[in-house]
């Protein structure tokens, strides 16, 4: 029940109690006045009585006289007794008429005429004869009929004065259930209203502070992973993006590239330091813009003067093109006239899943030394035979490919538990997309996704994925999610859009509500804006929804309130050898903390150690996912029990998430 009715309720039961006392009580009094007088009239009678009777006369004497006073006083039946022996009795006409009524009143009392004389006096009671016609009580019933219409009338009043009232609770009940978002009134309509400005500048302050701790935490993991002078990433956040890639068993490969810039030094020292960071933030913002124009990209400051560039899927034809690109952005930079030829120098290599993060760099900065000593155009690939033939990236190929599996919707979803705990039931399961090339080997969602991007089939690819997920909803176990990825790109399209929400208004809400749509940290960030419209709806609809790759890349995470997210999935590179990397630690602790306070649960993506279970659960993370938990199983398949898939330590490197990631 509302406030307000609670309220109303209450004080309408307060006076219609008041109004029954009220007249219960003058009830009561008017019938004493009444009983009072007919006491006064009885003892007239009595005083008559006893003057006029005469000690030794017969008692017919009084006869003349006593009947008729009877009468005026109502008196039904007189008798004298003397010693209770009746001597004298007089009855009104209309006694037998009241024979045997119950509603008479008998008065016994001694005269003082003569000893042992008594007279006994019956007779109605008050009000008796009163005819209650509507017209006698007109008066009485007009005066309950005002106060009951004054009563609805003064009910509606303070209705509408407590209304503000209502509205405040309505608030406060929306605040309590994390509901805010619908709240449509006008806060001004709310009252007391000195209540209502104290809970808006504490919903305004704690706004703040949610803002205020998502730049913290991007404050922290920027002095951890970027560098301070220009802003980009620095050398521990590229070592953890390279160690990452190559650990990943289902990428192509990449290319790193080194940038060197040696007339940095000639400047700093002839023009002074600010104009050498002129030219390095430049630098940075010119290769910026290159790296956002590859899908994964990023650059990173090496060392002083020299740049790194990580260039996801790409083989050594395309990596040299990239050198070639990004020397000619970079001799465009406002060189001082002094410096007509840029010492610029571009070293780079290709690498695949399991080489050593040592030897890359190795091969990349021997690179760059044959560049600086070949001279020429600048730039110098370290050559290991990675050709598009050799990983399969031929964009013809890859358009038959994928039509051909849509055509014949050979798209295979396995599943990857999600624990709080080895040994317990997974309480979240994500769907991995597997597809089979030409030779029968099996490619995960990171290889053919990006292709399927380039090619235009994404959404398609989204859309079958996305109808196998519903049909396998309704046999989900019971408590447990069903998580599935979703492209941003697909989901910000407005067919695509429509005809998902269409799909999930035709089930029922009970069953929506244990399915987790995943979207990368990344297209999450880049349109942030956009995507407030379409997750509201599917949080609308029942759905929950997840960050995943969350802190591959220093950006604000604001989405983690303002989407209300339910899971923030770790990327994995901050997830390996987490008990020994204590800036790892710093950056975890940093996105956990931006979530107290809120219903986000935090899982760490690619844990395969018990170690890092450890520290991860010491840190604070609601569950985690990866080989140290369950391997990848066929969707079809029945649930196994983790015991028999204990944690080992043998198990490949390759970081789980990144299996399943696109």
């Amino acid at each position: 029940m509302k406030f307000t009715n609670q309220l109303i309720t209450t004080i309408s039961l307060c006076m219609l109690t008041a109004v029954v006392i009220v007249l219960i009580g003058a009830g009561i009094s008017f019938y004493q006045v009444g009983a009072l007088y007919q006491q006064r009239q009885v003892d007239t009678v009595l005083r008559l009585v006893d003057e006029g009777w005469q000690p030794g006369a017969k008692p017919e004497v009084i006869d003349v006289w006593l009947p008729k006073i009877l009468e005026v006083g109502g008196i039904i039946d007189f008798t004298l007794l003397r010693d209770d022996i009746p001597v004298y009795h007089s009855t009104r006409v209309d006694a037998a008429a009241t024979a045997g009524d119950v509603f008479t009143m008998e008065y016994v009392a001694p005269l003082a005429a003569e000893a042992n004389l008594s007279a006994r006096v019956v007779l109605r009671p008050p009000f008796y004869n009163i005819d209650h016609s509507l017209i006698d009580l007109a008066g009485i019933l007009s005066a309950i009929g005002l106060v009951f219409v004054g009563s609805l009338l003064m009910l509606r009043w303070f209705r509408r004065q407590l209304r503000g009232l209502e509205l405040l609770d309505l608030r406060g009940k929306y605040i309590l259930q994390d509901q805010l978002n619908l709240l449509v009134h006008d806060t001004h309509l709310e009252w007391p209203h000195q209540a209502s400005q104290a809970l808006d500048k504490l919903l305004l302050d704690l706004n703040n502070a949610s803002k205020e701790r998502s730049r913290f935490d991007s404050f922290i993991r920027a002095n951890v992973f970027v560098d301070k002078r220009i802003g980009i990433g620095n050398r521990v956040f590229f070592d953890n993006r390279l160690e990452a890639a190559l650990n990943d068993s289902t990428d192509h490969g990449g290319a790193l590239l080194l940038v060197e810039i040696q007339d940095l030094e000639q400047i700093n020292y002839h023009f002074g330091y600010e104009r050498g960071d002129e030219i390095l933030t430049a630098a940075a913002i010119y290769m910026g813009h290159f790296v956002r124009g590859i899908s994964g990209a990023l650059q990173a400051r090496y060392t002083g003067t020299t740049f790194a560039l990580l260039l996801p899927n790409t083989v050594e034809s395309e990596a040299q093109e990239a050198a070639r690109q990004v020397m000619k952005l970079l001799r465009r930079l406002n060189w001082p006239d002094e410096i007509t030829d840029p010492a610029i120098y571009i070293g780079g290599v290709c690498f695949r899943f399991g080489e050593s993060m040592l030897q890359i760099r190795e091969e990349a900065e021997l690179a760059l030394r044959s560049a600086e000593l070949q001279g020429g155009d600048g730039y110098f690939m370290y050559y290991k035979g990675v050709t598009e033939e050799s990983m399969g990236k031929g964009t013809v190929r890859w358009r038959t490919l994928l039509s051909r599996v849509l055509a014949q919707e050979k798209i295979q979803l396995d599943r990857q538990g999600i624990y709080q705990a080895p040994e317990q039931a997974p309480v979240m399961y994500e769907l991995l997309a597997r597809i089979q090339d030409e030779q029968g080997r099996e490619l995960s969602a990171r290889q053919f996704f990006p292709m399927a991007e380039k090619c235009g089939l994404l959404q398609e690819l989204d859309r079958n994925i996305i109808s196998q997920a519903l049909v396998r909803l309704p046999d989900t176990e019971p408590g447990i999610m069903l998580a599935v990825n979703l492209s941003a790109t697909s989901l910000l399209q407005r067919k695509f859009y429509n005809w998902l929400l269409f799909e999930l208004m035709q089930h029922p809400k009970s069953q929506l509500n244990k399915l987790v749509i995943d979207l990368s940290e990344a297209q999450v960030s880049r349109h942030f804006q956009a995507l407030v419209k379409p997750l509201n709806a599917l949080k609308a609809l029942g759905c929950q929804l997840a960050v995943d790759h969350a802190g591959q890349d220093v950006v604000s995470t604001q989405y983690v309130s303002d989407y209300q997210l339910d899971y923030l999935k770790l990327h994995p590179s901050l997830v390996h050898d987490i008990n020994t990397k204590p800036i790892s630690q710093m950056a975890v602790s940093s996105l956990i903390g931006n979530c107290a306070g809120s219903n986000t649960k935090v899982i760490a993506m690619g844990v395969e150690t018990k170690a890092e279970w450890q520290c991860l659960s010491q840190l604070g993370v609601y569950g985690g996912q990866g080989y140290f938990f369950a391997y990848p199983e066929s969707a079809t398949a029945k649930d196994r029990s983790v015991t028999q898939e204990p944690a080992a330590t043998n198990r490949p490197s390759a970081r789980s998430k990144l299996t399943a990631s696109r």
